[in-house]
């Protein structure tokens, strides 16, 4: 990991981290040890000034001016379901399901060939997540 944050912090952005503070996006659930080792990496090698860590889904309430909210976070691989009251996210209430984007797209693939098309499974998943990714939506009302 270390080599990316150097690629990051000193090919990309040309920051000196010790005149900086870093906000820093944790997963929910991840555990306390890993977020130890994020704090120390930032303050012991790179020398930042400041670190904060905020999960992800209290990031995605107050980019919409919120505090309190349910905030279904879907990914590749894994999906949360994240309860936030007053910009404190609630562990104990969050859950985890394996199932996201990657199960989406094979669905589709499965559907495609289904209808006929020719789907070779490994070879067109990456052009079927990318017309999954632009074609397809969630209907706000499901009856319209």
């Amino acid at each position: 990991m270390g080599h990316i944050w150097d690629h990051a912090f000193y090919s990309e952005l040309k920051v000196d981290p010790s005149e900086c503070k870093i906000l820093l996006t944790d997963p929910p659930l991840n555990p306390v040890k890993n977020r130890e080792q994020m704090i120390e990496t930032m303050f012991e090698k790179y020398n930042f000034s400041g670190v904060f860590i905020q999960i992800q889904a209290v990031l995605s309430l107050y980019a919409q001016g919120l505090l309190t909210g349910l905030v279904i976070d879907s990914g590749d691989g894994v999906t949360h379901v994240v309860p936030v009251v007053d910009g404190y996210s609630y562990p104990h209430l969050t859950k985890r399901m394996n199932v996201a984007g990657r199960h989406i797209t094979s669905y589709l693939v499965d559907l495609l060939s289904r209808r006929g098309y020719a789907m070779n499974k490994s070879a067109d998943f990456e052009t079927v997540r990318e017309i999954k990714e632009k074609l397809c939506y969630i209907s706000f009302q499901m009856e319209e």
